[in-house]
């Protein structure tokens, strides 16, 4: 059995990695993860690589937040981060759901903005949305007259009930418990854009001013940036005390594959030691070899490594060695 490496940041818990699912035609898995519990500061991150540039990525999770104790912008941030990038604020290195308690009021006869939704590549700066699909960037774009960002933890009037786009259960009346779904696409390996949907609502921009209709920018997504081919779920939340739930968290994507000279190995890639990947101390072993029998020499020792650490089975090990065998390196 392969052995995972959970990194859990101070004061937040991950229990166990639920059996993922087999793979899809399109070779796309999906994985579902227990929940986790986060206190103040607390992050981490799951251990698997994915490859945004070979299929999308679909990460699902429902966030309550009811158990935040002060309100004022207390931010949880879940998404996804380039290997080794931090796991609170990844800044340019990928894209991420930023979920804001805001305001604590409550009036259940009154549209209050207690929760904010907003999709990030940058922990307090470039707000703004700039996707009008998956494969198409427009001028960046941001407007305070909004549908899909801000959310009402109890009741409403009856006329703002009857507004457009207005949902018992998803816009309003959420008790402070969220549905999030963001889908990922790769345009290069470099930039990428995502949308998303809270509690199955999408989320638009209005032109010109709010009116009681569909937004002029619907839906509106966003690009980031990082390396799309070695991608991590991360979560962190800054301050607000008390506690944040995420539950049925799932990812459903392609895994990051061992890949030697155009031979694909079959082998899933892995973090590996620290920072490093499978793939990347193979790199290293044709970066340090000064022909090819070094350099397969050098594969077949780091393989056994891994096989003797759990990593890989003797299967695995033989065909990573077999590509590194017919590869033109060095």
């Amino acid at each position: 059995m392969k052995k995972l490496v959970f990194i859990v940041g101070v004061m937040g818990l991950l229990v166990g990695l639920l059996v993922p699912a087999a793979a899809l035609a399109d070779g796309s898995v999906t994985n579902s993860y227990s929940d986790v519990t986060l206190s103040s500061w607390g992050s981490g991150n799951l251990p698997e690589v994915w490859d945004l540039t070979t299929c999308d990525l679909t990460l699902s999770y429902t966030i309550d937040m009811s158990g935040i104790a002060n309100a004022g912008w207390a931010v949880t941030e879940v998404g996804l981060r380039e290997l080794c990038g931090p796991n609170i604020d990844p800044n340019l290195q990928g894209g991420w759901m930023q979920s804001n308690y805001v305001l604590g009021a409550s009036n259940p006869n009154s549209l209050n903005n207690n929760d904010m939704h907003l999709l990030s590549k940058h922990g307090w700066s470039l707000q703004y949305y700039d996707a009008e699909d998956a494969d198409n960037l427009v001028s960046p774009y941001w407007s305070g007259a909004n549908y899909g960002f801000w959310f009402d933890r109890d009741g409403v009037d009856q006329w703002q009930a009857a507004m457009w786009g207005m949902v018992d259960g998803d816009i309003y009346n959420t008790c402070g418990e969220y549905e999030i779904v963001i889908n990922y696409h790769a345009i290069d390996n470099d930039n990428g854009t995502m949308f998303a949907t809270i509690n199955g609502v999408q989320q638009g921009l209005y032109v010109g001013g709010w009116k009681d209709a569909e937004p002029e920018f619907y839906p509106a997504g966003r690009s980031f940036e990082g390396d799309m081919t070695q991608m991590q779920v991360f979560y962190g939340r800054g301050g607000g005390g008390g506690t944040v739930e995420l539950s049925d968290i799932t990812a459903t994507g392609c895994l990051r594959m061992v890949i030697i000279d155009g031979c694909d190995t079959g082998v899933v890639d892995q973090v590996s030691d620290g920072c490093n990947t499978i793939s990347g101390e193979i790199a290293q072993c044709a970066a340090d070899a000064s022909n090819h029998g070094e350099f397969v020499k050098c594969v077949s020792h780091l393989t056994n490594e891994l096989k003797k650490a759990g990593c890989i089975t003797g299967e695995e090990k033989g065909k990573i060695v077999s590509c590194a065998a017919k590869a033109d390196i060095p």
